[in-house]
């Protein structure tokens, strides 16, 4: 199979799922990933003719992308702000939001001139915490979660960066046996509720990890109280937390937060002009 009629497959077979834009750049990227071809190379040599390997590959990944599994998971890898992370179905794949999240603690902290004591709850790749240790020095970063898979994947991904980062694993609803002061908390936890199955995309739904992804019915906020009870007691003076949260729910963590009586809430939108971030101030 040549690589122009590798492109006219997928744009028949994926036609129904992506428009063709779409359907040539999941190609595109797929052929670098898994050949290490440039863009140069697959626009002035359509007619080359893939290998049987390479071609079983290609044929392989086109069958997960008619399943709707997600591409990153395909190439096991995801571009993040100016990272390459590797990426498996233990974590869920990292989004926008959270690189704006991150662009937001940087541009706080762009010109600290001493050490910042920073912990990222529920880290999954490491995006969050790898992220910010790379672009601010200063930082000295802890990273959390529950799963040594996971831990050993987000290590793994700081190891390839070349980042230094301290991995604990413990459980988010348990932070009372943490003792570790820190000037900076950051989270992205579980906020989806299962009510909002029903409106969500397959490539999500049938392939990222649901513990990552959902939270009680009946308590949506677990894991925000559970970081705010650790922050009343390890959170420096004047320090700060970021939160990534769910927008049909700001009135409710907003309530919560306010029962702290301790901080000065700032709000951020995300692209589709929603709340989804916070910044709260301890004064």
């Amino acid at each position: 199979m040549k690589i122009i009629e590798g492109r006219d497959l997928y744009r028949i077979q994926l036609k129904h799922l992506h428009p063709i834009n779409e359907i040539d750049f999941y190609y595109k990227l797929l052929i670098q990933s898994f050949f290490k071809m440039s863009n140069t190379i697959i626009a002035l040599s359509p007619e080359s003719v893939f290998e049987t390997e390479q071609e079983r590959l290609i044929k392989n990944a086109l069958e997960e992308l008619k399943e709707q599994k997600p591409l990153q998971y395909i190439i096991g890898e995801v571009q993040f702000r100016n990272l390459k992370l590797k990426v498996n179905s233990n974590v869920l794949v990292p989004r926008p939001e959270t690189e704006d999240l991150v662009g937001w603690i940087i541009e706080d902290y762009i010109n600290i001139e001493c050490s910042k004591k920073l912990i990222d709850f529920g880290t999954g790749t490491g995006c969050i915490a790898i992220s910010l240790a790379k672009e601010q020095p200063l930082f000295e970063t802890t990273a959390i979660d529950l799963d040594q898979d996971i831990i050993d994947l987000a290590s793994r991904n700081s190891q390839e960066n070349n980042i230094n980062i301290n991995y604990i694993k413990h459980d988010l609803t348990k932070l009372e046996s943490l003792d570790l002061k820190v000037d900076i908390i950051v989270s992205n936890p579980p906020y989806i509720t299962p009510d909002e199955r029903e409106v969500m995309k397959p490539n999500v739904l049938d392939y990222e990890p649901h513990q990552a992804l959902f939270v009680p019915q009946n308590d949506p906020l677990l894991f925000y109280r559970s970081i705010l009870d650790y922050a009343h007691l390890n959170l420096n003076k004047k320090g700060n937390i970021y939160f990534e949260f769910n927008p049909l729910f700001l009135k409710e963590m907003k309530n919560l937060i306010l029962t702290y009586s301790s901080y000065l809430i700032t709000e951020r939108k995300d692209i589709f002009d929603k709340v989804r971030m916070l910044r709260l101030e301890k004064q």
